[in-house]
């Protein structure tokens, strides 16, 4: 089992899971796409394992399922904060999504989680969103973006 710094949702029966550095929006993105529809599962450490297609399946760690972190509101209940919300155990991740705050020159070389999952062999569908700090309008580039992915997978 692999544990991954990230969001996890689903969203129109499809495993979105957010990654990016501390501070991205990570949090934020996915309670604003579970508002709009989506179905909640973990925040922050998302336990990883694979499924027998291939296909990894992510969960919320034991000790903070169920929870969230925002800087506002600190540890909460999603669903207490937000009856309205639906949450699941677990769910297949389909889609990776790296929300970056901004493009920055560097001359290390580390392993990105794509490539970490490639060499693992792993099923999944990496997007970047550039991000910034409404909330309002990044949810929606990212939701085009797994549109516009979706229809060419299709296509």
């Amino acid at each position: 089992m692999k544990h991954i710094h990230g969001c996890l949702i689903q969203w129109m029966g499809k495993g979105i899971l957010l990654i990016g550095e501390s501070g991205a929006g990570k949090t934020t993105c996915a309670l604003e796409m579970v508002r709009r529809g989506g179905i909640w599962v973990a925040d922050d450490l998302v336990e990883l394992t694979i499924g027998a297609d291939l296909h990894p399946l992510g969960k919320a760690h034991k000790k903070i399922r169920g929870l969230a972190w925002l800087p506002s509101k600190g540890i909460f209940s999603v669903t207490r904060a937000f009856p309205s919300f639906h949450a699941i155990p677990e769910c297949r991740i389909d889609f990776v999504v790296e929300l970056i705050k901004k493009l920055e020159k560097t001359k290390e070389k580390y392993l990105t989680v794509g490539e970490i999952w490639k060499a693992m062999d792993l099923r999944a569908a990496f997007l970047s969103v550039m991000v910034d700090d409404n909330v309002q309008r990044t949810v929606p580039r990212i939701i085009r973006r797994l549109r516009c992915r979706e229809g060419s997978k299709e296509g």
